[in-house]
């Protein structure tokens, strides 16, 4: 008997469409019972830190784009940087 993703609940359908059965399972033996929330947000705020040293105000817009955060918040943290380095 071939198992089809139809026979599946929900969410598992849709996790075996995106990302196949045996990684479905993995999942589900993993979290089961569980409620998984995922952030907006993929990067934490150190790696994003990390990404914007030596990167000039002028090129906010394109890493904003690329990290998945504003534009002023990705400005916000630029000056930020620039302010600490001034410091030092």
């Amino acid at each position: 008997m071939s198992i089809d993703k139809s026979d599946f609940n929900g969410i598992y359908e849709d996790l075996i469409e995106l990302l196949g059965l045996e990684v479905t399972i993995k999942i589900y033996e993993y979290f089961k019972g569980q409620q998984v929330n995922f952030p907006m947000r993929l990067h934490s705020k150190a790696y994003v830190m990390k990404e914007l040293q030596g990167k000039s105000v002028s090129d906010s817009k394109e890493l904003a784009k690329k990290l998945g955060y504003t534009d002023n918040w990705i400005r916000k943290l630029l000056k930020k940087i620039e302010g600490s380095n001034g410091n030092e």
